[in-house]
């Protein structure tokens, strides 16, 4: 009886001592994403060419009352105002509103976006896979950057698009199990839908993936799950469209100086140039970069997700949407411009189904007597976390003021009613000077030309004489200002890291 009374109080004891084990590394993890969101945020990374055109709207619509970039000559519709929507724009302007304009000021609304995102994809993990695969995959989330590139981390530093949509994607995807959990949670239902429509006016990438993946999801409940109810399989989809429309609608009536059909050509040539390219090249590019999330775990880790989404049972349907989007959105990938950037979505979805990999992989090695086997891989878990995660610290412990130094030089050297020519829109951020920037349609041209040999770049903008260029990474990338012209009639006033001001000496 002793022994039976022992034995009975030891597993209650265990499963005490395991939550108090998930607490402690819950409220750790929490604590390290602060500081690697936090820590140096108006410096690193150093701010750059699609930051500064982001945040010309919010600027613009705080200081002229109008929703739109800006150069010397007037406004620009098109642009940052299609590739990213008011989910970013309006909490910026209405933090600049506040506190006032500044990088800073800025970056914390996308900061805020980070924190949910973590939050929102631990909750979701949780909910399809239990607390331990969660926390892996909270783990992941913050060690989702490759040996080269960023990840969701540096992303959620900068106001950019893809972590704001990533968390409406996440808090989608958790609502989207609710409704399912309930055969008649309408309102659940409806709730997915509206969050994934704001995920599709964030960014608009997303619209090639996420109605998508929503049709297919209910399809394959209504021809093969047969598990979900009718609210699953139409409000999401049908809600998410309509916020889409809705926003398109506003766009193209309200947003532009132009007619409805001259407004809806200038959206589709500002938004289309990067999305589907086909060519070899760029194909290569994302193919090689798809490999090395996670340790190379990122496609095995989607494959075994679609695998596990087999069984015809409420819990596979459950995590088919997890799935389903990075799937779809590799397939996507492979065929457009190749930048990094592009793949985020799918490698912080990614996170959740690398987790459930690796723990079903350790599980099932120990169950099979092979523990020597199931140590490697969690000793290779380690690694593939530990090494992004330095890197990250690395890129949060290394500020870059080069930017802020060139605007503080420009405020002190260069009066405010003088244009300046640059293609550095981050300096219009963080200083009122008049800046004119090339047309925005050489953007297309000059990415095009720099990434894949495209056409060659033509700009006349030195035929102006403007009295001061800036020459910054972007601009220098590009090689939109020719050598020659600057060091004919031009002289270095003024360098900070990559950026370099020009006043003119030639009459």
């Amino acid at each position: 009886m002793v022994e039976r009374q022992a034995g009975a109080g030891a597993a209650p004891r265990r499963v005490a001592l395991s939550w108090t084990w998930q607490r402690a590394a819950l409220i750790s993890l929490a604590a390290l994403a602060l500081l690697l969101a936090m820590v140096n945020l108006p410096y690193a990374p150093r701010t750059w060419f699609d930051e500064g055109s982001h945040l010309h709207v919010p600027k613009t619509l705080l200081q002229h009352g109008v929703y739109a970039d800006i150069s010397s000559e007037g406004y620009r519709y098109y642009g940052p105002t299609v590739g990213v929507g008011p989910t970013v724009m309006l909490p910026v302007a209405a933090s600049f509103q506040v506190f006032g304009v500044g990088l800073t000021q800025g970056r914390i609304v996308i900061v805020a976006y980070l924190l949910v995102a973590l939050a929102a994809g631990y909750a979701l993990a949780r909910r399809l896979h239990g607390a331990p695969v969660a926390l892996l995959a909270l783990l992941l989330l913050l060690a989702s950057r490759t040996l080269r590139f960023e990840g969701l981390v540096e992303y959620g530093r900068q106001v950019l698009g893809e972590v704001p949509g990533i968390t409406l994607l996440f808090l989608g995807s958790l609502a989207w199990t609710w409704a399912l959990a309930e055969r008649r949670a309408w309102w659940r239902a409806g709730l997915a839908g509206l969050l994934f429509g704001l995920a599709l006016i964030t960014k608009n990438q997303f619209v090639l993936i996420v109605p998508l993946a929503l049709a297919l999801a209910a399809l394959l409940d209504w021809r093969y799950y047969r598990v979900g109810g009718w609210a699953l399989r139409l409000l999401p989809f049908a809600v998410a469209c309509a916020c889409f429309g809705a926003w398109t609608l506003v766009q193209l009536q309200f947003l532009g100086p132009g007619s409805f059909a001259a407004n809806l050509a200038q959206t589709r040539r500002a938004a289309g140039g990067a999305i589907f390219v086909f060519d070899p090249a760029a194909t290569g590019r994302a193919v090689r970069y798809l490999v090395q999330p996670f340790g190379a775990l990122l496609l095995p880790a989607i494959a075994y997700g679609l695998w596990r989404c087999r069984a015809r049972t409420p819990a596979a349907l459950a995590e088919l949407p997890a799935v389903l989007i990075p799937a779809l959105w590799i397939c996507w990938y492979v065929v457009s411009l190749g930048w990094p950037r592009y793949a985020l979505p799918a490698v912080a979805f990614g996170a959740l189904a690398t987790a459930r990999l690796l723990a079903d992989l350790f599980a099932w090695l120990r169950a099979r007597g092979r523990p020597a086997l199931a140590w490697a891989v969690a000793l290779y878990a380690v690694v593939v976390i530990a090494i992004p995660l330095a890197l990250t610290t690395r890129v949060v412990a290394g500020p870059d003021d080069s930017a802020q130094r060139m605007a503080a030089y420009l405020d002190a050297n260069v009066p405010a009613d003088v244009i300046v020519e640059t293609w550095e829109p981050e300096l219009g951020a963080l200083t009122d000077h008049r800046y004119h920037y090339p047309p925005i349609e050489l953007l297309d041209t000059a990415v095009r030309e720099t990434w894949m040999a495209g056409p060659t770049l033509a700009y006349d903008g030195l035929d102006q004489r403007p009295a001061y260029v800036v020459v910054g990474p972007f601009g220098g990338w590009v090689g939109i200002y020719p050598t020659a012209i600057l060091e004919g009639a031009y002289r270095v006033a003024y360098s900070a890291g990559p950026y370099t001001l020009y006043a003119r000496t030639a009459p």
